[in-house]
């Protein structure tokens, strides 16, 4: 397996930032800094190593937070290493709330090095007018980075990113945003732009879908990739909207002739292969959004249900499609599998029409490459 994420916040990355700090602030004690923070690294996870460097970060620099803030940007300016830069935006997310219109000042440099999409999110909480201000700015700089900060960083759901209340009662704020930045050059920006959609999508769907109508309708319509990604969560969900505005079929006129999981019962490590036969009873074309669902069973016994993508069938009036399709069932950071029977259903257009299963046993894990 390949070594978690975590580890790449280690002590000789601390060495290095303590090392380009004493380049701009020569009264830096790198000694202390990299003992102080060493000393309860390899304890912690990820954001907590994070965390605890931005904090020993601020103990260790000027009690002055403007001029400690100043030596931050220097360095950020200097560091090559991208992961030195999370840290260095932490210390603001932290530390520099009191000081809204230097800290947001501060984030073009920083974000070029690391992304301030999780630094912001304090000042959208408590300074959400002044911090939009800035967004607005951004959204028309030079550089990508400085651009996407302002779609990820609004986004509702970001992942590891704390809530912030008022970007999920307004959503327009974010949209607001996203607008500028529909035809934006960079696919990295409308990538971004394509995920703050699909976070809305799932609190109000609706609004998505309406935004994209427009979006594409317009004189310059939007980049098809990207209506497409925003739209992902509301196609396996079959939301009649999303699968309208990207051409598919809404109500799908089939027969199943079979749905197989094989082999019935697996070791942990193992591949499944699912096998559908589909039949068009419809006197028209149509096209199918095929995914697979697959009910996995948790500790408590419950089931967790998660929709995977399986493939676009374009099905001509009365003709049939074979359908294969092979997954790894191994065990991942994102999902713990449990021994047991596990449901699969084939859904077609959001509509699940067919089940079948496999039974798991933990005993042994093959380790074979997804």
């Amino acid at each position: 397996m390949a070594a978690p994420l975590k580890d790449q916040i280690s002590v000789e990355l601390v060495e290095s930032l303590a090392s380009s700090i004493k380049l701009v602030h020569t009264a830096f004690d790198t000694t202390s800094f990299v003992d102080q923070v060493s000393s309860g690294l390899d304890a912690l996870e990820m954001k907590d190593r994070i965390n605890l460097i931005a904090d020993t970060l601020a103990g260790n620099l000027p009690p002055d937070y403007i001029t400690a803030l100043a030596i931050v940007v220097e360095v950020a300016k200097a560091e090559t290493n991208a992961w030195a830069g999370w840290p260095l935006c932490s210390f603001v997310e932290r530390h520099g709330t009191n000081d809204p219109e230097p800290s947001l000042g501060a984030m073009p440099t920083l974000t070029k090095l690391w992304s301030c999409e999780f630094a912001i999110r304090p000042f959208l909480d408590q300074h959400l007018d002044l911090t939009l201000a800035h967004l607005q700015r951004w959204v028309h700089d030079d550089d990508e980075a400085v651009r996407r900060l302002p779609s990820e960083g609004t986004r509702p759901l970001l992942p590891w990113g704390p809530r912030v209340h008022k970007l999920t009662e307004s959503p327009q704020i974010g949209v607001d945003l996203v607008s500028d930045l529909r035809h934006d050059p960079s696919e990295v920006v409308r990538r971004s732009v394509a995920n703050h959609l699909n976070d809305i999508a799932k609190f109000q769907p609706d609004l998505v879908v309406e935004v994209l109508n427009s979006w594409t309708t317009e004189p310059d319509p939007v980049d098809d990739r990207m209506v497409r990604h925003a739209l992902r969560t509301l196609v396996k969900q079959g939301n009649p909207g999303a699968l309208a505005l990207l051409g598919f079929t809404t109500d799908p006129k089939i027969s199943i002739g079979h749905f197989t999981c094989a082999p019935t019962h697996i070791d942990i490590g193992s591949p499944i292969e699912l096998s559908a036969s589909l039949t068009s009873t419809s006197a028209q074309h149509q096209k199918l959004v095929v995914d697979f669902v697959v009910h996995h069973l948790t500790a408590s016994g419950s089931v967790s249900s998660k929709v995977f993508k399986w493939t676009t069938v374009d099905l001509a009036p009365g003709s049939t499609v074979e359908l294969t399709k092979r997954r790894m069932i191994k065990q991942a950071s994102t999902r713990r599998y449990h021994p047991g029977v596990h449901n699969v259903d084939l859904q077609i257009a959001g509509h699940r029409v067919a089940t079948s299963h496999f039974e798991l046993n933990l005993a042994t894990d093959h380790g074979e490459p997804g």
